[in-house]
């Protein structure tokens, strides 16, 4: 075991003394590697910055499409984030025909309801955050974890962490909401299915609670009358108020309302159909920059091998006298693909080096003007960026190894006489 310890650290001791015997040659392949590896390093951790803020403008545009009951009321706007509160409603299980229409890729059901918030009337918008992509985006500020209790929209006065009265239920206020410019939706209060479905629960006994307090018949019958106005405990939780649609990347509008037309009983509206193709445009986009990225490594691979199957036909002299003095064939080739991995991991060290000043100056300058113009620039977290910068010292020493393991084929089956009578060239 100890003599076999003994000539792997020979062999890597072989490697790294041949790495520097040409100090400017492995200087230039390092560079092309550091070149190749930071470039895709900084474009993968670019890209997914820019990927989440552009998904994250493009979310808050809301629907492309959104599928209401036939009386009820849309306002356009340029975000189709919900409808003018109303009374008509459809069955939730409509999702699951809807779900059935080519071309949508996400359905987030929304119930506008008007209840009392401390006293005051106030619509609530219930929504499901597990499907949404509307709402959540908006969030300005927030606790940690899953959304629970109230979502304040812009123009309400509420603050995190403060609880609110909802029906004389308490809630506590999980975020706030930017500026939408949409009135119904800057002046609602928005929570989950769950949470409303435990409102009407909570009315349900509000009588019995009400018949117990100290107030006088007068008060409790005008609390009452409130109360079965706006809490009503016999709201019905399988109906929604609208469905809001999003479209596949290529799939067409006009596809998708011809088929939601067959569905009784409904109206379409339409989105911004720009900034519908924008937002369908962006996975070609990114696929595109993946694709670019690739090629440039597949490039590289191809400039290692070239050079490395130089350094081989070189040095065939010496690898003939260390098989002539008893190095066996695999050792042989070891020592070249260590070289290889040796050369090409420190220049992906440096890489990640290079791709960190060039993510620097991007966020103070490219990353600026896109936070300027609303799309924010946020950086991965450091778990994606750890793993992200381990793949890619990986991925530099197995460029040297793919790169260098043909010619180390070649001389290893080479007979060490053969070896020692070719010539360099």
């Amino acid at each position: 075991m100890a003599r076999g310890q003994h000539a792997r650290w020979l062999l890597i001791r072989l490697a790294a003394q041949n790495v520097g015997r040409h100090r400017w040659r492995t200087v230039f392949l390092a560079l092309a590697v550091m070149l190749g590896v930071g470039i895709g390093f900084a474009a993968f951790v670019a890209g997914s910055a820019l990927r989440q803020g552009i998904a994250t403008s493009f979310s808050r545009m809301g629907a492309d499409l959104v599928l209401v009951p036939r009386a009820t009321l849309v306002n356009i706007t340029a975000s189709l984030l919900t409808v003018q509160p109303t009374d008509a409603t459809l069955a939730a299980d409509l999702a699951q025909r809807v779900a059935a229409v080519p071309g949508i890729v996400a359905i987030a059901p929304q119930r506008i309801v008007p209840e009392l918030v401390e006293g005051r009337a106030a619509n609530l918008i219930a929504f499901d955050p597990l499907h949404d992509f509307s709402v959540l985006s908006w969030l300005e500020e927030h606790h940690n974890g899953p959304v629970e209790g109230l979502i304040a929209g812009s123009r309400q006065a509420a603050h995190v962490g403060e609880t609110l009265s909802v029906c004389g239920m308490p809630l506590p206020v999980y975020g706030r909401l930017a500026t939408t410019g949409v009135g119904p939706f800057d002046e609602s209060y928005f929570l989950s299915f769950a949470a409303l479905a435990d409102i009407v629960a909570f009315c349900r006994s509000a009588d019995a609670r009400r018949g117990a307090a100290s107030t006088s018949e007068a008060q409790a019958a005008a609390i009452a009358a409130e109360h079965a106005t706006l809490c009503s405990p016999d709201l019905p939780l399988d109906r929604v108020s609208a469905f809001l649609l999003q479209l596949a990347a290529g799939a067409k509008a006009e596809d998708v309302k011809f088929a939601l037309a067959q569905l009784p009983d409904v109206r379409i509206v339409e989105g911004n159909g720009v900034l519908t193709s924008s937002r369908q445009g962006l996975g070609a986009l990114l696929i595109g920059i993946a694709a670019f990225t690739a090629l440039q490594l597949a490039a590289l691979l191809i400039v290692v091998a070239l050079l490395f199957s130089a350094i081989v036909r070189e040095r065939h002299r010496e690898l003939g006298l260390l098989r002539a003095m008893g190095a066996k064939p695999n050792q042989v080739m070891a020592i070249i693909l260590a070289e290889a991995a040796i050369v090409t991991g420190l220049g992906g060290l440096a890489g990640l080096g290079f791709a960190t000043a060039v993510l620097l100056t991007f966020a103070r300058s490219l990353g600026f003007y896109f936070d300027v113009i609303g799309v924010p620039f946020t950086w991965p977290s450091t778990a994606v960026l750890e793993i992200g910068a381990l793949a890619a010292l990986a991925l530099s020493a197995l460029l040297g190894l793919l790169g260098a393991a043909l010619p180390a084929w070649r001389a290893r089956r080479m007979a060490p006489y053969a070896l020692i009578r070719s010539e360099a060239r």
